[in-house]
């Protein structure tokens, strides 16, 4: 694997910072080996300059096109690697340890302290304001394959790390909030017919709310306009008439928005017209 200049390790595994993406042949699309999700296509991110490396690709063949199999084989290198930066470093640590998203993710050292070296990385008189509410931010720089983000606060994606490796369940309604949203029917059709599920439990989990905006997957979907996933949420149990922190209901947002057929829909799951 080839080592761009400046490389750095991630103090929790010791590998570096900069991670190998395979470069598929047949379709030309780019898959990351941690399974991140690419924002920018490698032109690009080399007209944005964040940091991609390419090998150049192949050239040349014969001038009349007929080059036999085995020249050819010598003569075009395998395809080329793509070398990104998965790169994390706290602003307040001391020693301004670099760390790789998931390997920071999945520590489990305290959310006020550094995983490397244990120094705290929020203030003492914040880290007691910290532990009453969620104000108080976990400052880090961000280096990725999309660019680089500075004054991210990681402190609500640790929490809710968390929260998804104490509580399995809520990784899987976030999935489906954020398929309700984005309208992937497929997705959200896979998650309600899992077998890893008892009727009651896919009940429970469609009348779940999630922390921020006490928002059902039905209010993702309503809001969205997302009209064949709000009929099989209905269909699965779905409770039209929960409110959110607002006080608000599924088929207000629908109004909002415009979603006439949502909204129709809505209105006779819960008998008003």
């Amino acid at each position: 694997m080839p080592i761009p200049p400046n490389d750095t390790t991630c103090a929790l595994c010791g590998e570096s910072t900069w991670i190998e993406l395979a470069h598929d042949d047949d379709d030309d699309e780019l898959e990351s080996e941690s399974d991140m999700d690419l924002d920018l296509i490698p032109e690009q991110a080399e007209e944005r300059g964040n940091g991609w490396r390419r090998r150049p690709e192949p050239t040349g063949s014969s001038s009349n096109g007929m080059v036999h199999e085995e020249q050819q084989q010598q003569q075009q290198p395998t395809s080329p690697d793509v070398v990104v930066p998965d790169d994390l470093v706290l602003q307040n640590c001391p020693v301004r340890h670099h760390f790789h998203w998931q390997c920071f993710l999945s520590h489990s050292e305290p959310e006020t302290h550094c995983p490397a070296c244990h120094h705290a990385i929020i203030p003492a008189a914040a880290a007691a304001a910290a532990a009453a509410d969620d104000d108080e931010k976990l400052l880090a720089t961000i280096t990725n394959e999309g660019g680089q983000e500075a004054d991210f606060d990681m402190r609500p994606v640790l929490i809710e790390e968390r929260l998804f490796a104490s509580s399995p369940h809520l990784r899987t309604h976030a999935a489906l909030c954020a398929a309700c949203f984005t309208g992937d029917e497929a997705a959200v059709l896979d998650i309600l017919s899992s077998p890893a599920w008892s009727p009651a439990e896919i009940t429970h989990l469609v009348n779940t709310a999630d922390i921020d905006k006490h928002w059902t997957p039905l209010f993702y979907a309503a809001v969205a306009g997302r009209t064949g996933i709000v009929a099989l949420l209905l269909h699965n149990g779905a409770d039209p008439n929960v409110r959110d922190r607002f006080e608000h209901v599924p088929a207000e947002y629908a109004n909002e928005e415009g979603h006439v057929e949502v909204l129709d829909m809505l209105r006779g799951a819960r008998g008003v017209y």
